[in-house]
């Protein structure tokens, strides 16, 4: 492919055909990926009647980059490029030169790219993407839990560490915005998403898809660079600065484009800056603010009168209740177990109410507050009669929240 910043007036037949098919390949992928909701019936169609999957596939958001309806999408995709690609071929193969359109081919893949990168770099800047360990995880072994969700877990407990890969997915889709760090920016995108890719398979994080497309992307770009690359960190030799092919463009519309860029660039800046000393959490809003919020340890448990011994393979007897979100509580059983309900709290009356999303009973109790860190509940809980003492569990009993920093270390501390 004739993929080089200086453009030539004449194409060899190889490399416009690939251009051809890479060009239609990607911009068919960022417009399924935009328009796919609004595409539902043709999907259905090609997943059952082409691709003999049949047509019963979620296409709702799940959180999940790598459904049914994504591979459907994907093969769709496949198939257009190829028919489109091969007609294109045949139609307009006495064109010299594709010079201008591969112009706007890395314009659209530079703007994509930056907007998939500000988008992957602020979450996690913000910390909306990788958590804190949330009371209930705490609790949780390490061998109860997901790959991904241990991924989760690693990302989200340093702020510093996900701020420099958010900082860094951010940086290089920044840089894609000017023509001249568009070859830097392109190789860190590289860097940082291969990264992020290899993780996603790894631990079976179900981005895979969008993941290996963003990498190709910015392959792509960088591809266009790669004399200078190949002659800078391979044949050690002197490269000459390059002169781009820009097409002509109105003025007043350059002027716009150059300011728009400069503003984007001045408001990313300083919301990076003041991130970095004010630390605002997006989680954060989730979490419960009220007197409730932590894990509460039970110290007594008595049903119908009865004071049941804490054996760890009962499934009724409640071990920890865990307040960690806003209208939300778990209550996680002996025998480790866990029961979900929807959290109401009436102060006025000294009442908690207990909803389980799946029959929305209310299961009401009263709560005292003997001290700031010991609650007592008395209620009726599916027509037994409950009485349960808890104590508040500090969170630094938690290895994982007491370990601080430490410049010096003598020893491994390795559990």
């Amino acid at each position: 492919m004739n993929f080089s910043q200086p453009q030539k007036k004449h194409w060899p037949l190889t490399h416009k055909i690939a251009f051809k098919f890479v060009f239609t390949y990607f911009v068919l992928f960022i417009l399924l990926l935009l328009l796919a909701l609004f595409l539902e019936a043709p999907l259905r169609w090609f997943a059952k009647y082409i691709l003999y999957w049949g047509a019963d596939f979620q296409m709702g958001s799940t959180g999940s980059g790598d459904r049914s309806f994504d591979y459907v999408r994907l093969g769709l995709n496949l198939v257009l490029t190829l028919l489109i690609g091969g007609v294109w071929s045949i139609s307009d193969r006495k064109r010299l030169s594709y010079n201008i359109l591969f112009y706007w081919f890395q314009v659209i893949l530079r703007v994509f790219l930056f907007l998939a990168m500000l988008l992957y770099g602020m979450v996690k800047i913000f910390k909306g993407q990788f958590a804190d360990a949330s009371l209930e995880l705490l609790l949780q072994p390490v061998g109860n839990m997901s790959p991904m969700g241990l991924a989760w877990t690693f990302m989200g407990h340093s702020f510093a560490y996900s701020f420099f890969i958010g900082f860094a997915e951010v940086l290089g889709g920044v840089l894609l915005l000017y023509r001249k760090t568009l070859t830097l920016g392109s190789m860190i995108i590289i860097g940082v998403m291969t990264n992020v890719a290899v993780m996603n398979f790894t631990y079976d994080i179900p981005v895979k898809l969008f993941s290996i497309h963003l990498v190709v992307m910015a392959s792509v770009l960088l591809f266009a660079d790669r004399h200078r690359m190949i002659n800078i960190f391979f044949k050690n030799k002197a490269v000459e600065q390059t002169n781009h092919f820009v097409p002509k463009m109105n003025a007043t519309f350059k002027k716009a484009i150059s300011g728009a860029k400069v503003f984007v660039l001045i408001v990313l800046t300083l919301v990076v800056i003041i991130q970095g000393f004010v630390r605002f959490d997006l989680n954060d809003q989730l979490k419960s603010k009220s007197e409730f919020y932590g894990i509460w340890e039970s110290q007594l448990f008595v049903k119908n009168n009865d004071t049941l011994m804490p054996l760890l393979t009962d499934s009724y007897q409640w071990r920890y209740l865990i307040v960690n979100y806003k209208h939300k509580a778990a209550v996680k059983k002996m025998n480790d177990s866990i029961d979900r309900y929807q959290f109401e709290i009436k102060q006025e009356l000294k009442d908690i109410i207990f909803k389980r999303n799946t029959d929305s009973i209310p299961q009401r109790f009263s709560y005292t507050f003997n001290t700031p860190e010991q609650l007592q509940l008395r209620g009726t809980l599916d027509g037994d009669s409950l009485y349960i003492q808890f104590k508040r569990k500090p969170e630094l009993d938690f290895r994982l929240l007491n370990r601080k920093f430490h410049w010096v270390n003598e020893s491994t501390y390795n559990y």
